[in-house]
């Protein structure tokens, strides 16, 4: 078998409910290969969405609504306010576009999917979208501190989510006053590679058909990577696997510190991921399905002719990212049992465009 290349807004969509996260598929730049590719490609488009509700269904956490995207504070004649929007990676072109007003559902994150050329040895990629925030404070310069405290906290409030990670926290000063705000998991952008050849251009669709395995219902032919493995992977970077700020607070170098994956690890996290927002490469886990042993979902690497559904370990990372509630110890013991049986706009970093996966 050959290795493979991974890779690494509200707006309408194909949903598919869970128990608690629903991830909600956006077509709407859905214009490669002729347009409407998965429009013209019912088993790509059967695959993807089972990737979605497979990941939906496993996180029984719950992420709050985001009802306004304007926090605004008047405090001792002064006025403070936050006014946030949403910058969407378009998956055809790897620009952004820019929704200077928005609001979220509560238990929804949007992923937006197309297919564009990717170069080198990668199938997809998969990243969170992020948020700008303008802020602006003005009269009385006594009263400004109070006004942005109040207004931040507000913020606060609802950007985060209430659940999941925290993507990213701007840390900064308006005036005299200093502010810290954060957000979490609002909407994500997953790409498939169409230039599978690496010729320059988009692929045919015979190329496209040999090379990628679309049926979710037959084994994955030998030689063909399985689009339902890769889907599944890209969404989970999308929602803060490998790339949010509490990964980033949880990884260090290659050694993993969330307690949860450290417990299913034997009680050591030290090379227990890559310095590139993965499990480490090769790495065993529980199947969630069968409780056969199967490589990773998050390794860096998929094999041709595979298949990867989600495993214990790839469950505790999300546990460590907020995403899934600790089990009670009754869930624990029938888990057991079933296996025996001014104004200024800021920004974040230029975002990576989601995270990599390539051969081994």
């Amino acid at each position: 078998m050959n290795p493979v290349r991974l890779a690494s807004l509200t707006l309408l969509a194909m949903s598919v409910r869970a128990a608690a996260l629903t991830i909600q598929l956006d077509y709407s730049y859905d214009i490669a290969n002729g347009g409407n590719f998965f429009g013209n490609h019912a088993d790509a488009k059967a695959s993807l969405e089972a990737a979605a509700a497979d990941l939906s269904t496993a996180i029984t956490s719950s992420l709050a609504a985001v009802p306004m995207d304007v926090f605004t504070a008047t405090q001792s004649g002064a006025t403070a306010t936050f006014n946030w929007s949403l910058e969407i990676n378009n998956p055809v072109t790897d620009g952004f576009d820019v929704f200077n007003t928005f609001t979220l559902p509560a238990n929804i994150v949007t992923i937006y999917v197309g297919l564009r050329p990717l170069t080198g040895n990668f199938l997809g990629q998969g990243g969170p979208n992020g948020a700008l925030v303008s802020v602006s404070a003005n009269g009385s310069a006594g009263g400004i501190p109070g006004a942005v405290a109040t207004a931040e906290n507000a913020s606060n409030a609802v950007m985060p989510r209430s659940g999941g990670p925290v993507m990213f926290t701007f840390n900064d000063t308006i005036g005299p006053a200093a502010y810290s705000v954060a957000y979490g998991a609002l909407a994500g952008t997953l790409v498939f590679d169409n230039d599978t050849d690496n010729i320059g251009g988009i692929d045919s669709e015979m190329t496209l058909e040999n090379y990628w395995h679309f049926e979710l219902g037959t084994p994955v032919t030998a030689g063909q990577f399985d689009f339902y493995s890769v889907a599944l992977h890209e969404m989970i970077h999308a929602i803060g696997f490998g790339t949010s700020e509490t990964w980033d607070s949880k990884a260090s170098g290659t050694t993993w510190l969330g307690i949860n994956a450290i417990a299913l690890n034997g009680g050591s996290g030290t090379n227990l991921i890559t310095t590139d927002g993965h499990i480490r490469s090769g790495f065993m886990s529980t199947r969630l399905s069968d409780g056969a042993m199967q490589e990773v979902v998050m390794d860096p690497s998929l094999l041709s002719g595979t298949r990867k559904t989600l495993t214990e370990m790839d469950i505790a990372f999300l546990r460590d990212l907020n995403y899934v509630p600790e089990p009670s110890t009754a869930a624990l013991l029938a888990a057991a049992a079933l296996l025996l049986t001014s104004r200024r706009t800021t920004r974040p970093p230029a975002p990576c465009a989601g995270k990599s996966c390539r051969h081994s």
